[in-house]
C-alpha cells in the first residue's frame, strides 16, 4: 500500500512539474510573470504566479513519492 502511494505521489509531482512548464512556455503563463514583475516593483509584495504554485507543488509530491520508494535516502 505505501509503495503504491509513494508511486501515485511521484506521479502526480512529475505531472504537476510538467504543468508548470507548459504554462510558463505559452502566452498566459508568459504573461502572468510580466504582470507579476510589474506588481513587485509598485507594491514590493510577493506576487506568486501559477506555474510557480504547479513547480513548488509538483517538487514536494515528486521527493515524497521518491522518498517513500526508497529512491531518496534519509
Amino acid at each position: 500500500m505505501r509503495a503504491t502511494l509513494s508511486l501515485i505521489a511521484l506521479v502526480a509531482g512529475v505531472w504537476l512539474i510538467y504543468l508548470g512548464y507548459e504554462r510558463q512556455q505559452s502566452l498566459e503563463g508568459k504573461a502572468a510573470e510580466t504582470l507579476s514583475r510589474i506588481g513587485r516593483k509598485i507594491d514590493g509584495g510577493d506576487h506568486t504566479t501559477t506555474q510557480a504554485k504547479y513547480y513548488i507543488a509538483g517538487a514536494v509530491l515528486a521527493l515524497g513519492g521518491a522518498a517513500g520508494l526508497g529512491l531518496v535516502r534519509k
